[in-house]
């Protein structure tokens, strides 16, 4: 029997007149769970404030449609294991551009080397001490122009990598400077002197651009490059034989190329979200262990219901909605070391489909956000992860039916990286959401 259901329905066939006092002496002495119920609800006898905590919340993973990253600043590239969520992939695409100027070397140029830069930022995401590798492989087609890449795309790009690097995603790591094979430098170097590259077309026509890709067994980090900075680049050195000791070199860009995206990839086949395949599929925590999950980048979202919320109306006389206030717990260790949860999260308002609408707003109409706090638990007197949200607003509104109860969708508010949560779902042992509700009678 759900406890709530029973308390109000008793609440709502009270006998006219009956003091506060008295109908909960009457409810625990008429319910099967009386100490259960006791200790959870609770009606303070001089204000008419009634508590409930034990309303049913429910929670399911939803998988969402992917991001945009074609739009992006940025590209991802490596690869972790999480035993929860799966094998997570970064691969990155890219097209090389002329900066505006032909390449016309002397035709008495001679090759030296030729090296791929890639400046990187202070973003990381998994083991940063392990070894990890970026193979760089060459696009058998261009990106297409005037077209949004998602996160799921791909482009087809030769199996055998021009080069493979090993690397550690140290803090200290600024750029990955990778030398690339003299037979390639040779070619742009020949064409150049042949007067074959005198725009980004005629490049792309010999050269479509890169995959960057992580090795196949890696277990270490994703980190983040820089696609817009005129430091990524694919360097070609050469020197002429009459100053044979001059280093000239030329630069050919990722930012003057435009045109780049990464991709996002995860195998769930070994998860108990193996089953989540379609965009708006849900999953209900009841068959994930009592947990729920949010992975920005990947398209997964937290989906939270509250079922029986409208009983609330079947209280008699006036009631006003004093407090609603949502408590989610990132579930006990998977918090700590490589793989931190969002820094903030977002609710938006959803349909019986999981689609996701509005974002529900705050008193002064901004965006409602929820930040990542690590501190001490009052409940368990120990360090715990936890997002809380004040929804008032939000709940007075659906008790008055000014807009559905068909639940919220909870996401990352950095969508395009790969941080994620790992919430405790209510059969959630040490870790369950709580949803607390104050209401006032006030006739």
């Amino acid at each position: 029997m759900n406890k709530v259901r029973f308390f109000l329905n008793q609440w709502a066939c009270r006998v006219a007149g009956l003091p506060v006092l008295g109908l909960l002496v009457l409810l625990l002495a008429s319910c099967e769970e009386p100490s259960d119920v006791g200790s959870e609800l609770v009606v303070d006898t001089t204000t008419g404030t009634l508590f409930v905590d034990t309303l049913t919340v429910r929670t399911s993973t939803v998988l969402v449609d992917s991001v945009v990253t074609s739009t992006s600043s940025y590209l991802l590239l490596g690869q972790y294991q999480d035993n929860r969520l799966g094998t997570i992939t970064a691969r990155s695409y890219v097209r090389l551009g002329l900066g505006g100027t032909t390449f016309e070397p002397d035709v008495s140029a001679v090759y030296d080397s030729v090296v791929l830069l890639l400046p990187t930022d202070t973003y990381r995401y998994g083991d940063t001490t392990k070894v990890q590798h970026l193979a760089v492989h060459r696009l058998r087609e261009p990106l297409r122009p005037n077209t949004k890449y998602y996160a799921f795309n791909t482009v087809g790009y030769n199996a055998t990598p021009l080069v493979t690097q090993a690397f550690r995603a140290r803090p200290n790591l600024t750029t990955l400077r990778v030398p690339l094979p003299a037979s390639l430098g040779r070619e742009l170097l020949t064409a150049g002197i042949s007067r074959q590259l005198s725009s980004d077309d005629a490049l792309e026509a010999r050269l479509p651009g890169f995959c960057l890709s992580p090795g196949a067994t890696d277990n270490a980090a994703i980190l983040r490059f820089l696609a817009t900075s005129t430091s990524a680049t694919l360097r070609l050195y050469y020197h002429l034989p009459t100053a044979a000791d001059e280093a000239l070199s030329r630069d050919f860009t990722i930012a003057d190329g435009s045109r780049h995206f990464y991709q996002l990839q995860a195998d769930r086949s070994s998860t108990l979200l193996s089953s989540l395949t379609a965009s708006r599929q849900a999953i209900a925590s009841t068959r994930t262990a009592a947990e729920a999950y949010i992975q920005g980048g990947l398209g997964l979202q937290t989906k939270i219901e509250v079922p029986y919320l409208l009983d609330l109306n079947n209280l008699g006389g006036t009631w006003v909605l004093n407090s609603a206030q949502l408590q989610l717990e990132t579930v006990q260790g998977t918090e700590k070391g490589a793989f931190v949860p969002p820094a903030t999260l977002v609710l938006q308002l959803a349909d019986r489909g999981n689609h996701s609408g509005s974002y529900l707003t705050d008193l002064n109409g901004a965006t409602l956000t929820a930040a990542y706090s690590y501190a001490y638990s009052l409940r368990t007197n120990l360090e715990q992860g936890s997002y809380s949200f004040s929804l008032t607003p939000y709940y007075e509104a659906a008790l008055k039916r000014e807009v559905a109860n068909e639940g919220l969708l909870l996401s990352s508010t950095s969508p395009d990286t790969p941080e994620r949560a790992i919430l405790g779902g209510t059969a959630n042992v040490t870790n369950p959401i709580k949803l607390r509700v104050y209401l006032t009678r006030v006739q």
